[in-house]
């Protein structure tokens, strides 16, 4: 049955800005199932310095490939500062109260930002509409994963009843990380325990890759580059931010380990607040097998780097929030390229460890991280191969018109 469906991420672009597609793929296998999607997101697009709105129009309405968006008028900031909080209040303020102008949906898909969101659920309720919350981050666990938040600051407390306010109220819960119900018992919020959510309506549905397009843009945009054209050298490839996060100090620590290593090359893909203080790094200490490279990569070269990569990397600062597992979407793209995947995390729910892609581990110490990447050079072709073809069939289960039909058997 075809339903009217409107998508709601604040932080959703037009298809050349985006990076961060789940939501733009969704959309597009949704309409090619028959449905009518909508998209609605805010006019300001995040880091960047673009504002689709400029004059005092409420929202405007776009279509970009075929795909239907709504942009509410959103003001800029620079920083998690009051400027983005400001951002998300005015985001959701504005969308309930133009909410009537717009054609009424049948099923109302909101990607929660606790606690500034909720106020949605008042709109949904209005529409009487179907209601998905979809969880891509865990707010405000990790903001206390990541020591931004004390677990004694009484806002904390109330920033975590309106997140499971948020669970309880909507029809389905659709958790981006597989371990969601895990969150859901370790807080005690389930019925089970005595809470109010039903985990019934808890499910799990990851981020993924677009395996037409990743294997059509690998052949059709390729970027000149001697390093990645260079079959000489075994070529360990890195693609994302560069903040304290992804913890990129201690992959350079391990690169300068092996830099007599004369066939090994470190390739970094991707901008942020470390990468000229790692430039500065490098230059001092003399690692020379670490090549800093594009800051930004047009999503559609992405496929031509990795399949031309002998090693991807997943680089991060160990956390707890990994006990629910992960989300990330390069995760994703990395399987796609048929290459083996190092990771120097080991979350719950692992996709590296459960396919057999290569290795996952917290790394106590960069030689031991040296080591692991090591291992991959020197390994026997046939075991390399073997774990080659695993990613790429691991990459099957995570097919954006997959992903696509399980979420549809939602909305039924």
């Amino acid at each position: 049955m075809k339903k009217k469906i409107w998508l709601i991420n604040q932080y959703a672009m037009p298809p050349k800005y985006e990076a961060r597609i789940q939501t733009l793929k969704r959309a597009q296998y949704l309409m090619e199932f028959g449905h009518d999607v909508t998209i609605i997101g805010g006019s300001y697009l995040h880091n960047s310095d673009i504002n689709l709105i400029t004059n005092n129009e409420k929202y405007i309405e776009r279509t970009y490939d075929g795909i239907k968006f709504i942009h509410i008028r959103t003001k800029k900031y620079s920083s998690n500062g009051l400027m983005r909080f400001y951002n998300l209040m005015e985001f959701t303020l504005r969308l309930f109260f133009l909410s009537s102008r717009f054609e009424k949906p049948d099923v109302i898909v909101q990607t929660a930002t606790v606690p500034f969101g909720n106020l949605l659920y008042y709109m949904v309720k209005k529409l009487k509409a179907y209601y998905i919350v979809d969880v891509v981050d865990l707010w405000p666990e990790s903001f206390v994963a990541f020591g931004l938040v004390s677990k004694n600051n009484p806002l904390l407390k109330l920033a975590y009843r309106a997140e499971r306010w948020l669970y309880q109220k909507a029809d389905s819960v659709v958790f981006s990380m597989e371990g969601g119900k895990d969150y859901i018992i370790e807080k005690g919020w389930d019925r089970e325990s005595g809470g109010v959510i039903d985990l019934n309506k808890i499910h799990y549905i990851n981020n993924g890759v677009d395996l037409k397009d990743f294997d059509e843009n690998k052949d059709s945009f390729k970027i000149e580059d001697l390093d990645l054209e260079n079959d000489e050298i075994f070529k360990v490839v890195y693609l994302g931010s560069i903040r304290l996060a992804n913890n990129l100090k201690q992959l350079i620590d391990a690169a300068f380990l092996l830099k007599d290593k004369s066939n090994i090359r470190f390739l970094i893909y991707g901008d942020g607040d470390d990468r000229e203080f790692l430039i500065n790094y490098c230059g001092d200490n003399n690692i020379n097998n670490v090549i800093f490279k594009q800051k930004w990569v047009e999503l559609k070269y992405v496929p031509y780097i990795l399949s031309k990569s002998s090693l991807n990397l997943l680089n991060y600062k160990p956390s707890p929030i990994g006990r629910f597992g992960g989300s990330q979407s390069k995760s994703f793209q990395y399987m796609a390229s048929g290459k083996p995947i190092c990771s120097n995390v080991k979350m719950a729910y692992c996709p590296v460890t459960k396919f057999n892609l290569g290795i996952a581990k917290n790394f106590d110490s960069s030689r031991e991280y040296a080591d692991a990447i090591l291992s991959f050079v020197d390994m026997e072709s046939k075991m390399y191969n073997y774990i080659c073809n695993n990613a790429r069939q691991a990459s099957e289960n995570y097919d954006y018109r997959k992903l696509t039909t399980d979420f549809i058997k939602l909305l039924n």
